[in-house]
């Protein structure tokens, strides 16, 4: 069984490695070098050589490839142009590759991915997506491969880029391939075929007709696969691909080898072995030597049989060896790394931690001087109205009618002067009971740190409490600053089109900081870009204090859940969360002006504008919000948000059944 595990994954990674493009660079390479040599502008257009150049020789040298990519790479830095920096770091992702650092193209890739992203660069970001699908199936992760590669499909449809769209469609088949979904893979296949046809990819119709070959062979349908393969071997026949030859011998010698054909098959089998003389195919020659096995075994030459394998097996232990050295060592220069950057983040983190130390002892004093500076307003303010009232008093008499029209624009004014000192009052009620409390206890604790009364070690205790009581104290700020603006300034709403997905990921990262350190799960189900036309800033408050809610009021060990479906020209957005609901008779006071607050699991504070703050902001941005709660079982909010105009419904793919391995780049 682990014989026949091993020689899986060998026969997965050959096919992946033969996907990669041929060993000798295109016809133009020498063309582009002329033009970099004649090309001495330091521009746009020599980012765009030094990239053509590194795709160009990248089987041919690695090191070459490097050279070409850091110069693009650094010219790119010096004129800003982001879309050459992403592609001179996608070549320099390939260049681990060929080393067979797939963590570390992974990580190089996955960085290019958010860059593309940022930037806009929809049709890059369609590149790198089939570049992180590809890196996974190598990782034997094809379940995971196949978000990826589907998400590369979607984007390359959006351009009408035939060629990318057929590799992306074959790479998408090898994974269910490989996941066993048979049926769904030949679809996917299929659709490939259809456009490689017609695009004449000899090179790509040869690995799609080897995936096909490969699946009747799982299937036991050997005259098929024969029919297959044998057409595999034309097209790259026809591309001149000596890898692709190599590999459709091996394949060709298997079946005729389950067709009893046994001298067919071992002719196969030489041709095979005399194309991997030449290219040195570590992969390759174990295949051989397993496959000359099988067909020694099936003629019952057993003593042939033996040598073979134990030479097979022999080859499988010196290349496990080397790749488990490229491991050993790939995962100790990774730890020294990380290594290096918690280090550098502590010392970050310990200078955030004194400038804001410092920072809030400027705002307090600046806060006491303002006081100062108002109180000593106000006293000359009550002085002047005191002088003023003993003079009224003495011409009381002889100018009451004076007075009464006065007191009815005086009466008039207290109403105004009444809604304004209701927002005042909230405000210093929210300073002077919900905020005073976690600055008092962390002032406290630093005076005695700073007097050395408290050993370090025993404040790190104290830290991740200290930590949330200040998160949740910020956003208790936030909504106390927004809802003052809105109650004293009314409120502006900016609506334009933005992508939902991306801002709504922003904040969950944000949020997960805070949902790690009360241990809930904090999940979401987003992962399509979705088009919204509203405030994007509102939008950011809404998420913000409905997600900061329900880590707020959920015990640890339990989740907090986000999902969303599109529904009648709208975003529908849920919060679920498990915690300990709302009591029946306190729901009408949820999206009221009776600023409803509850202290939460650990005592969370809130000054109870969150929602109400919430409520406004998606009825401003002409959607609807409301929620659904259970005492001690949990509660889920909800919120829609419109569409924008060209956004339509996701692209649909078709439900899976099984699938598999070979790859386009």
């Amino acid at each position: 069984m682990r014989v026949r595990r091993f020689l899986y994954l060998g026969y997965t990674c050959t096919l992946l490695f033969l996907v990669r493009p041929a060993f000798s660079a295109p016809a133009n390479a020498d063309s582009l070098l002329l033009a970099l040599k004649r090309h001495a502008l330091r521009d746009t257009t020599r980012v765009k050589l030094l990239n053509q150049l590194g795709r160009a020789y990248f089987n041919r040298d690695a090191d070459l490839v490097a050279a070409y990519a850091k110069e693009a790479m650094h010219l790119s830095d010096s004129l800003h142009y982001e879309e050459g920096s992403i592609r001179a770091a996608r070549n320099l992702a390939l260049v681990e590759n060929s080393k067979g650092n797939l963590d570390k193209q992974m990580d190089m890739t996955l960085g290019a991915l958010r860059l593309a992203e940022k930037a806009g660069l929809l049709h890059l970001a369609g590149i790198l997506n089939n570049d992180i699908g590809n890196i996974l199936i190598e990782q034997n992760n094809p379940a995971e491969a196949l978000r990826y590669l589907k998400k590369s499909l979607f984007i390359k449809k959006r351009f009408h880029e035939q060629p990318e769209i057929a590799k992306s469609l074959n790479n998408i088949g090898s994974c269910y391939m490989q996941l066993e979904q048979l049926d769904s893979a030949l679809c996917y296949l299929e659709a490939s075929e259809e456009v490689k046809l017609r695009l004449h990819d000899q090179q790509g119709l040869g690995f799609t007709y080897e995936n096909m070959g490969l699946i009747y062979i799982k299937r036991g349908m050997y005259q098929v696969a024969l029919k297959y393969l044998q057409q595999s071997q034309e097209h790259f026949r026809t591309a001149d691909y000596p890898p692709g030859l190599g590999k459709s011998w091996l394949n060709l010698a298997k079946v005729n080898t389950l067709l009893q054909h046994y001298v067919v098959a071992e002719q196969q089998l030489a041709e095979a072995a005399r194309i991997n003389a030449s290219m040195k195919n570590a992969r390759n020659e174990m295949i051989y030597y397993h496959y000359l096995a099988q067909l020694d075994s099936s003629r019952h030459n057993y003593i042939a049989a033996l040598e073979h394998y134990n030479h097979f097996t022999d080859l499988k232990e010196k290349y496990f060896a080397v790749e488990k050295a490229k491991f050993i060592a790939n995962t100790r220069e990774k730890y020294e790394s990380e290594k290096k950057q918690r280090e550098n983040q502590l010392l970050k983190i310990e200078q955030h931690a004194h400038l804001s130390t410092i920072h809030q002892q400027r705002i307090l004093m600046g806060v006491c001087a303002l006081l100062l500076a108002i109180l000593f307003v106000i006293t000359i303010m009550l002085y002047r109205m005191y002088k003023r009232q003993q003079e009224l008093y003495r011409q009381l008499n002889s100018k009451n009618e004076e007075v009464s029209s006065q007191n009815s624009i005086i009466t008039a004014q207290n109403v105004t002067l009444g809604n304004l000192n209701q927002v005042k009052d909230k405000i210093f009620s929210v300073i002077s009971h919900d905020l005073r409390s976690p600055l008092s206890i962390l002032e406290g604790m630093l005076f005695l740190l700073r007097d050395k009364k408290m050993p370090t070690a025993q404040f790190q205790v104290f830290t991740d409490e200290l930590w949330r009581d200040m998160k949740n104290t910020a956003y208790m700020m936030d909504n106390l600053l927004n809802w003052a603006s809105s109650q004293m300034k009314g409120i502006r709403v900016k609506a334009d089109d933005f992508e939902f997905t991306a801002i709504f990921k922003r904040e969950f990262e944000l949020l997960q900081a805070l949902s790690r350190q009360k241990e809930v799960h904090l999940t979401h189900q987003f992962q399509q870009p979705v088009l919204v036309y509203a405030d994007a800033d509102m939008i950011k408050v809404v998420l913000r204090n409905l997600i900061n809610n329900a880590i707020k009021f959920t015990p640890a060990g339990r989740g907090v859940h986000i999902s969303g479906q599109v529904r009648n020209g709208f975003l529908e957005v849920c919060v679920q969360d498990h915690g300990i609901g709302i009591p029946e008779r306190d729901q009408h006071k949820v999206f009221s002006n009776i600023y409803y607050s509850t202290p939460g699991t650990q005592h969370e504070k809130g000054c109870g504008l969150g929602l109400p703050l919430s409520r406004d902001f998606v009825e401003l941005n002409n959607g609807r919000i409301w929620f659904q709660s259970r005492q001690g079982v949990g509660t889920s909010f909800y919120f829609t948000i419109p569409l924008a105009e060209e956004e339509g419904e996701p692209q649909e793919y078709p439900r899976v059944i099984q699938a598999g391995v070979t790859m386009d780049n």
